[in-house]
C-alpha cells in the first residue's frame, strides 16, 4: 500500500515502526491511565465513540475505545487500508472529515457503509523521537463541525497520551531491575487507593528508595512554599500546612533550575540552609506551570549514594504527580460545569427534562417541574403523571404534537392542577436519534405562562377600550352638543301645548344617559365624586329596580352578607349602573327562569368581594378571555358595551372583576373593590 510513496517516506515509516514496537503497546492489555483519556475525550466532545489507535504496517490498533461496536471491541483491530487514522500518521497532521460521504477518499470507506460513520476528527500522536505512532480520535454517525478551539483541545489530550506513553515507558524500563520503580509503578496504577493515600505511598517509597527520613510535597506559589504533604521518620508532622519563606529554604534551588536536584553536605554547610545535611528534590509540573516541589532529605549525618538513576525516579514521580493533579483538575472543571448545569436548571423558571422512549421512564426533571405541575417529585416517575394533568380539550393536541414530533417544536397548552387551576404552559421538545437515525430520547422544557397570557390579554383588552373610549369621546361630543341645543328650544315650546310632548322630552333624557353611559369609556375620571356607600344599600337598590322588571319572568333573588361592613368610597350611580349590567345579564342568561344569587364580604381585609351567579346557559371557556372587549358579547344581538362599561367603572374604582363558567351549568362574576 506504499507503492506510491517516496523512499523518504518508507524509512520514516521504518523508524516509526521501531519505535512503536520497543514500546510494547501492540496486543497488550487495556490501562486505566489511557481509558481515562479516551472517556474524557468521548464526554468532552459530546462524541458516541472516542479511540486511541495505532498504525502497524497493516492493522489498526485500539489500545483504548469508547463506544464501538462490540465485534470491533472484541477484535480490538481493523486493517490499516480501512482506517481514518492512516492519513493522521501519513500526514503527521490532525484530520477533520465534516462528512464522510462528501469526501472522495472516505465515502466508500466500508467503515461509512457498514457502520455509519459519518464525522471524524483525530489528532497525531506524536512521540519526541518525532514518530507518529497512531492518533486520538473521535467519530460520530452524523456529520457535525469541529472549531479551531476544539481541535486544539483534542490535540492537547493526544499530547497527554504521549506523556502518559513516556511516563509508562520510563517506568516499565526500570521494572526489570529495581525493585522501587515497580513499587511506584504498582502504586500509581491503582484502583484501590485514593490519590492522597498514594502521595502518602509514594513519600514512603522515596524515603526508602533514597534513605534519606523526612519527605515533602509542597505547593509553591511566589515566594511563599506551603507544606501540603509529610512524612517524617519519628511519624509525628512537624511542617504539614505551615508556610516557610522560598528563599530560606533548600526548595529555592528546585525553583530556579526547574529540574531534579541533589544537595549534599559540603554545599549545605556554606549555605544558609541550616539545619539539613541531604536534599534531593524535583519540580512538580501542572499544564506546564510550576505547581511546587517533591523532596526528602535529613537532619543527621548520612553517607548518602545519590545518583542520576535517582534523580530520574524522582523526576517520575513528579511527572506522575503533576499528570494526576492534571487529571483531577480535568474532572474537577467537568464535575463543576455538571453542578453548573444542575444549578442552572433547577433555578431557572423552566423546567428541563429527559425521557427515554425505549425505557419508557423519564431519566431526568429538574425541581421546576414538581412547581409548574404541583406533583411531587416521587409521583414524577414517567411522563403519564403530566399527561393526566393536560386539559381535556388539549390533550389531543398534545399528543398529535408529539406522535408527529421530528424536529424541535414549541406549543402551548392548558394543565389542571390539584387544586383545581388551571395553567397555561408552553413546552419545547428537541427529539434526539440514535446512531441508527430511530428516535429514541425526547429533551424538553416547559414553562408556566399563565401570567404572562393573562397580562397580554389585559393588555390587549386595555387597548381596545382605549381606542373605543376615544371614538366614544368624538361621538358624544358630536351628539350632546346638538341635542342641548334642540332640547332648549323644545322646552321653549312647552308653553304651547304639542303632541307627544312628555315622551319626546323623555326619549332625550334617555339619550343624554346612554351618552353619559359612553363617556364613562372616554373619560376615566367623568363623574369623580365619590362617598361612603354601604355595599348592601347599593345591591338592594339594583334588586329593587330590577324586580320591577323580572316578576313575570320567574327569576328570584337571594342575597347573602354582612349588612354591617364597613362602606366603601365610590361613585354610587357608577357602581349601580355596573351591578345592573351584571344582574341583566344573569337574569337573560336564564330565560326558563331561576335564581340569582349575591354573596358579598371582606376578603384579605383588602378588598369587599361581590359574586354574582346564575344557573343559565353558561359561557365557553374560550370566550371568558374576550368578555368586556369592544364588539364582543355572548349574546346573540348584543354589541357588548354593558360589560364593556362596567369593566371600566370597576377599574376606575382600582378595582378586579373575573368570570367563571360552565356550559349549561352557569356562570359566577366576581368583582373585588378595594376598602381604602
Amino acid at each position: 500500500m506504499f507503492k506510491e510513496y517516496s523512499s523518504s517516506f518508507i524509512e520514516r515509516e521504518k523508524r516509526r515502526l521501531k519505535e512503536l514496537y520497543k514500546l510494547n503497546l501492540i496486543y497488550t492489555p487495556t490501562e486505566d491511565s489511557f481509558d481515562r483519556i479516551t472517556n474524557l475525550t468521548s464526554r468532552l466532545f459530546q462524541a458516541p465513540i472516542a479511540l486511541f489507535t495505532l498504525i502497524t504496517e497493516e492493522k489498526q490498533w485500539f489500545k483504548s475505545c469508547v463506544g464501538i461496536s462490540d465485534d470491533l471491541k472484541e477484535e480490538r483491530s481493523t486493517e490499516r487500508s480501512a482506517a481514518f487514522c492512516h492519513y493522521v500518521v501519513v500526514d503527521k497532521e490532525p484530520l477533520v472529515v465534516n462528512d464522510t460521504l462528501l469526501d472522495e477518499r472516505f465515502k466508500n470507506n466500508r467503515f461509512v457503509k457498514e457502520k455509519g460513520f459519518r464525522f471524524y476528527a483525530g489528532a497525531p500522536i506524536i512521540t519526541k523521537n518525532n514518530n507518529v505512532l497512531g492518533s486520538l480520535c473521535i467519530l460520530d454517525y452524523k456529520p457535525r463541525d469541529i472549531s479551531s478551539e476544539e481541535l486544539a483541545i483534542l490535540i492537547d489530550l493526544s499530547k497527554w497520551i504521549v506523556t502518559e506513553i513516556e511516563l509508562r515507558t520510563d517506568l516499565m524500563e526500570r521494572t526489570l531491575n529495581e525493585k522501587s520503580i515497580s513499587s511506584l509503578y504498582e502504586i500509581t496504577s491503582s484502583n484501590k487507593y485514593t490519590f492522597q493515600e498514594k502521595l502518602d505511598q509514594l513519600l514512603t517509597l522515596g524515603c526508602e528508595r533514597f534513605k534519606l527520613p523526612n519527605g515533602l510535597i509542597s505547593r509553591v506559589d511566589d515566594n511563599n512554599y506551603k507544606v501540603i504533604k509529610e512524612k517524617s521518620k519519628t511519624g509525628v508532622s512537624r511542617y504539614a500546612g505551615e508556610i516557610f519563606a522560598l528563599n530560606e529554604i533548600c526548595a529555592i534551588k528546585v525553583v530556579e533550575e526547574l529540574k531534579p536536584i541533589h544537595l549534599k553536605q559540603d554545599y549545605l554547610k556554606k549555605s544558609n540552609f541550616v539545619g539539613i545535611k541531604e536534599y534531593v528534590g524535583a519540580p512538580i509540573f501542572v499544564n506546564k506551570k510550576l505547581y511546587g516541589t517533591f523532596c526528602f532529605f535529613t537532619e543527621e549525618d548520612v553517607i548518602s549514594k545519590i545518583n542520576t538513576s535517582d534523580l530520574e525516579f524522582i523526576q517520575l514521580i513528579t511527572q506522575w504527580v503533576g499528570n494526576e493533579l492534571e487529571r483531577l483538575q480535568t474532572e474537577k472543571n467537568l464535575k463543576e460545569s455538571q453542578e453548573r448545569f444542575q444549578q442552572i436548571a433547577n433555578n431557572i423558571n423552566e423546567a428541563f427534562w429527559i425521557y427515554d422512549l425505549d425505557e419508557m421512564r423519564l431519566l431526568y426533571s429538574s425541581k421546576v417541574m414538581s412547581e409548574i405541575s404541583g406533583l411531587r417529585d416521587e409521583e414524577f416517575n414517567s411522563l403519564h403523571a403530566w399527561y393526566d394533568l393536560i386539559h381535556p380539550e388539549d390533550r389531543e393536541y398534545v399528543q398529535n404534537q408529539i406522535k408527529n414530533l421530528t424536529n424541535s417544536i414549541e406549543y402551548d397548552f392548558r394543565i389542571i392542577k390539584g387544586d383545581g387551576q388551571v395553567r397555561w404552559i408552553r413546552s419545547r421538545i428537541v427529539p434526539i436519534y440514535n446512531e441508527a437515525g430511530k428516535k429514541y430520547r425526547l429533551v424538553g422544557v416547559a414553562e408556566d405562562i399563565t401570567e404572562a397570557k393573562l397580562s397580554r390579554d389585559l393588555l390587549r383588552k386595555s387597548d381596545k377600550l382605549a381606542a373605543v373610549g376615544q371614538i366614544a369621546a368624538s361621538i358624544a361630543h358630536e351628539v350632546r352638543n346638538p341635542l342641548t341645543s334642540i332640547k332648549g328650544f323644545f322646552q321653549l315650546l312647552q308653553e304651547n301645548q304639542m303632541p307627544y310632548q312628555e315622551l319626546i322630552l323623555s326619549e332625550f333624557n334617555q339619550i343624554e344617559e346612554f351618552i353619559n353611559e359612553i363617556l364613562i369609556l372616554a373619560n376615566s375620571h367623568i363623574e369623580t365624586k365619590r362617598e361612603k356607600n354601604k355595599i348592601h344599600h347599593l345591591i338592594m337598590d339594583v334588586i329593587n329596580l330590577l324586580r320591577n322588571s323580572t316578576e313575570h319572568l320567574n327569576i328570584e333573588f337571594s342575597l347573602n352578607g354582612d349588612e354591617n361592613l364597613q362602606p366603601i368610597n365610590s361613585n354610587e350611580q357608577q357602581i349601580k349602573q355596573a351591578l345592573q349590567h351584571v344582574m341583566s345579564n344573569a337574569i337573560e342568561a336564564m330565560p326558563a327562569g331561576g335564581i340569582v344569587n349575591i354573596d358579598f364580604g371582606l376578603e384579605n381585609s383588602e378588598y369587599i368581594y361581590i359574586i354574582i351567579s346564575d344557573s343559565g346557559v353558561g359561557i365557553p371557556e374560550d370566550r371568558i378571555a374576550k368578555l368586556g372587549e369592544p364588539y364582543y358579547s355572548n349574546k346573540e344581538k348584543g354589541s357588548g358595551l354593558g360589560l364593556m362599561i362596567s369593566y371600566r367603572i370597576i377599574q376606575n374604582h382600582q378595582g378586579q372583576i373575573h368570570f367563571k363558567s360552565q356550559l349549561d351549568i352557569g356562570t359566577s362574576v366576581k368583582i373585588l373593590l378595594p376598602i381604602s
